[in-house]
């Protein structure tokens, strides 16, 4: 039968056009070439990985946050939960005082913001 296709030795010729002087040449086969061009792919895409994932580079991706602007975030997350916190204690004082103002009962607001920051039994 012969040979398969794939390992079938072929022979690339380089040759200088003026004086038909053999440049340079190179044998392979069709196995050989596609492991080459499949392993110079892998080793391109992994360089290209390691250079955006493990340098600053990453910062360009859109998207994608650096150090600064995740501490920012934080902070601002840290100051919207005392701005609200200080909020929910100054609708509760508002409260309170709408109704020492109308002669009822006064509300314990110690009481109300222990209930409000103890998660609720039903949510779990």
């Amino acid at each position: 039968m012969g040979k398969s296709n794939l390992n079938k030795v072929y022979r690339l010729s380089v040759v200088e056009d003026d004086s038909h002087r053999m440049v340079r040449s190179f044998r392979f086969s069709r196995l050989g070439f596609i492991v080459t061009i499949l392993t110079v792919f892998v080793v391109v895409l992994g360089s290209l990985y390691a250079l955006v994932a493990f340098t600053p580079l990453r910062t360009t991706i859109p998207g994608y946050p650096d150090a600064h602007f995740r501490r920012v975030a934080v902070d601002n997350a840290i100051k919207i939960d005392s701005l609200e916190s200080a909020l929910t204690r100054w609708k509760l004082y508002s409260e309170n005082l709408s109704r020492v103002l109308a002669g009822d009962t006064t509300i314990n607001i110690d009481s109300l913001l222990q209930a409000k920051e103890t998660p609720d039994s039903l949510a779990k």
